[in-house]
């Protein structure tokens, strides 16, 4: 245990000491990046209001920036064509946000509930995916999303408050292996979620804890290492039951691994759910039983449900490429049939979002190409009209 709490020690206190040595720097950063960057990154997508004011929040997240910086080795002309280079992958992979999202396999633990350290703990259960993984390469990364605007949360809210407490810059993952098949494993997904996803997030992790883990998962570390670089693979552990509450707590633990909290489906998760009141957790009968003590009869009146629309093109629709009403929570046809109108519509919004530039560059094409022949038409015309007259004058002595 003193092994992994040395290890994690060492990690905080120099990432900590490198965000206070450079945060001036990632400053200069930011107003260069707002006053040159993005305006010509606006120009180049043509970007509208909305989009111009999600691109600002993101570049605004200090520690986000100060992550890339520090992963391009703190040179500020590598960092900044990194940034650069992300902020027009951001405005292609995640805008529009999707507010729906929800991930059941990435559960956060509570506020209070942090490591020694006061990083958040992230539980996710590894699970098996199919052959498909490019239905789940846009989850990967929404996720990761998710994630980051949970730590710039976390750092507003002690901003407000006034602690004066360090940003809190990284998680610490607990990696529930138990559901995790090797013979359904889908390498090609896992080897682009460590080299492609993570990457465009860099420096979320702080540690990763496996849990559940057998001989069997042997196999599956021996791949993954290969692609992991070093730093990496030294903040990956692999914990008894013991080391990891000794290393904890059990009072920050669920009780599934061993912890005095609740379970984790009785937890409150504040990376998906919005923050609970300020108000004592009574159970349900109790509140039943407080009701009809306290307050007369009432009438009921049923109320309209809830009517939410969600976008023919969302990940979280049912009936994707068509629009869908959730009543209630059950998902609808928004016109109670699949309209061939409603998918050729979606069919063209896909297409123009995935060839739009293209498109654009074809149409300058034909543009250029076009007032070039006219030119050529016109130049030829004069030169005729020129010939015709100089013949026509040199017949003609009285011309």
């Amino acid at each position: 245990m003193d092994v992994i709490a040395n290890a994690n020690r060492e990690k905080y206190n120099l990432i900590n000491s490198q965000y206070s040595e450079n945060l001036e720097a990632v400053r200069e950063l930011q107003g260069t990046l707002l006053d040159d960057i993005l305006p010509s990154v606006t120009d180049e997508l043509e970007l509208d209001e909305e989009a111009i004011q999600w691109a600002e929040e993101w570049l605004a997240d200090t520690c986000s920036l100060f992550r890339i910086l520090r992963r391009n080795k703190f040179t500020r002309s590598f960092a900044m064509e990194s940034i650069r280079k992300t902020l027009v992958w951001r405005l292609t992979n995640l805008w529009p946000p999707d507010p729906h999202l929800h991930l059941p396999f990435v559960q956060c633990l509570p506020s209070a509930a942090t490591d020694p350290f006061g990083r958040p703990i992230l539980v996710i259960k590894v699970v098996s995916f199919d052959d498909s993984s490019d239905a789940f390469k846009p989850l990967i990364i929404r996720g990761l999303e998710c994630l980051r605007l949970h730590l710039q949360r976390l750092n507003d809210e002690s901003r407000q408050i006034g602690t004066g407490a360090a940003p809190t810059l990284q998680y610490v993952i607990l990696l529930d292996l138990k559901n995790l098949s090797t013979q359904s494993l889908n390498i090609d997904l896992v080897t682009w979620t460590l080299r492609d996803a993570i990457p465009k997030f860099p420096g979320l992790l702080a540690a990763a804890f496996m849990i559940n883990y057998s001989w069997t998962h042997a196999g599956i570390w021996s791949i993954a290492k290969r692609v992991l670089p070093a730093p990496a693979i030294s903040r990956v552990f692999f914990p008894t039951q013991q080391e990891l509450v000794d290393y904890f707590s059990a009072s920050v633990l669920p009780k599934d691994y061993g912890g005095t909290l609740a379970s984790l489906t009785e937890l409150h998760d504040p990376l998906w759910a919005d923050p609970p009141s300020h108000q004592p957790i009574v159970s349900d009968e109790r509140k039943e039983e407080e009701l009809s003590l306290s307050a007369p009869p009432i009438v009921s009146v049923k109320e309209p449900s809830l009517v939410t629309a969600i976008p023919a093109t969302s990940l979280l629709n049912p009936f994707f490429g068509y629009p869908v009403s959730s009543v209630g929570g059950s998902p609808s046809l928004h016109h109670g049939r699949r309209r061939k109108r409603d998918l050729a519509r979606t069919l063209l919004i896909l297409a123009w979002r995935r060839w739009r530039r293209h498109i654009i560059a074809c149409l300058w094409a034909v543009a250029i190409i076009v007032t070039f022949r006219k030119r050529v038409w016109l130049i030829r015309t004069l030169r005729r009209g020129a010939s015709i007259w100089t013949i026509t004058s040199g017949s003609n002595p009285r011309l």
